[in-house]
């Protein structure tokens, strides 16, 4: 499984660096006139929309190294590693009392926004 791993970071690493290493040739002129015809030619085609797709692998990547982080966090945790413990404690204490003072401020003023226009 860490061979995968080690794959899957290569080939995104190697992607980012294949992309990177083409230099721009060409001599952009700034006219106006250069500008409004690469516009409108970006318009005709369409692509200045967001491109959803590129969202799939991203989310894929990070959800695989949350699990992978979260099983080897767990097995620390069930081996008895101190530090492990110390951590864990020092990371979920804030969260916890921040999520406590969320929820007592929504009961207390009744979740409603008041307008002050």
């Amino acid at each position: 499984m860490k061979k995968i791993l080690l794959i899957l970071v290569c080939l995104f690493s190697l992607h980012a660096l294949i992309y990177a290493s083409f230099p721009i040739t060409e001599n952009i002129s700034s006219d106006i006139s250069n500008t409004i015809d690469f516009q409108i030619d970006d318009d005709k085609k369409g692509d200045n929309g967001v491109k959803w797709w590129l969202l799939i692998p991203v989310v894929l990547v990070l959800a695989s190294a949350a699990y992978f982080l979260f099983k080897l966090w767990w097995r620390a945790w069930r081996d008895d590693i101190r530090w492990v413990k110390i951590a864990t404690y020092i990371i979920l204490s804030p969260l916890l009392l921040l999520l406590l003072l969320v929820i007592i401020h929504n009961t207390v003023d009744g979740g409603i926004v008041y307008n002050m226009a």
